[in-house]
C-alpha cells in the first residue's frame, strides 16, 4: 500500500539543513572572523536561529541563502563586538593592534600580501570581496546577505578593487588577476 509522501517535521528540516549546509556555513563565518573556534560557535547559533523561525519559512524559500544570511549578520555583530573589545582593552592599557591573526593558509607571498590588504579595508568593502571571490556568490545572492542593492554591490567591490591596487601598488587589473577566484 503506498502511503501519501508527508511533509518533513520542522526537526527533521532542521536536521537535513544542518547536513546539507552546516560546513558551507562554517567556512563562510571561517573567512569573515578569521576564527575557527568563533566561526564554529556562529554556524550553531546561526542553526539555532534558523530552528527558532523555521515555522515561519515558506516551502519555497533558498535556505542556503536564508542560512546565509543570518550567519552573515552575526558574523558582522561579531566583529563590532571585537572592535568594541579591542577599544576598551586600548583604554585600559591592554595591549591590541585591532588585527586578528589570518587563518589563512597562503601558498605564496603575493596571497598573503593579497589577503592582508583585503583585511585593511573597511567591513562595507572587505565583505563582498570575500564573499564574491572567496565564495564565488552571485551579486544578487551578496545583495541579498548584506541587504543592499545589486548596484551598491557593484560599486562597493569596484571601490575596494581600486583600493587594493593602491594598497598593493598595482593596477586594478593585476588585482582582478591575483584574485582568480582564489581569495
Amino acid at each position: 500500500m503506498n502511503r501519501p509522501k508527508s511533509t518533513p517535521t520542522p526537526d527533521q528540516r532542521t536536521e537535513q539543513l544542518v547536513r546539507l549546509y552546516y560546513p558551507y556555513i562554517v567556512r563562510l563565518v571561517q573567512s569573515i572572523v578569521h576564527d575557527a573556534g568563533e566561526a564554529e560557535d556562529i554556524a550553531q547559533e546561526t542553526f539555532i536561529a534558523a530552528l527558532l523561525t523555521i515555522d515561519n519559512a515558506t516551502e519555497n524559500v533558498n535556505y542556503k541563502s536564508w542560512l546565509s544570511k543570518i550567519a552573515v549578520n552575526k558574523a558582522r555583530d561579531l566583529l563590532r563586538r571585537r572592535k568594541v573589545r579591542a577599544r576598551w582593552q586600548q583604554l585600559w592599557g591592554g595591549h591590541t593592534d585591532g588585527r586578528m591573526p589570518e587563518d589563512i593558509a597562503a601558498r605564496n607571498e603575493t596571497v598573503q600580501q593579497l589577503w592582508r590588504a583585503v583585511e585593511s579595508l573597511n567591513e562595507k568593502h572587505r565583505l563582498p570581496i570575500v564573499l564574491r571571490f572567496g565564495h564565488n556568490l552571485p551579486i544578487r545572492q551578496i545583495a541579498e546577505l548584506l541587504e543592499i542593492k545589486e548596484g551598491t554591490v557593484n560599486s562597493r567591490l569596484h571601490n575596494a578593487q581600486k583600493q587594493l591596487a593602491r594598497l598593493l601598488d598595482l593596477d586594478v587589473e593585476s588585482v582582478l588577476l591575483l584574485y582568480g577566484g582564489q581569495l
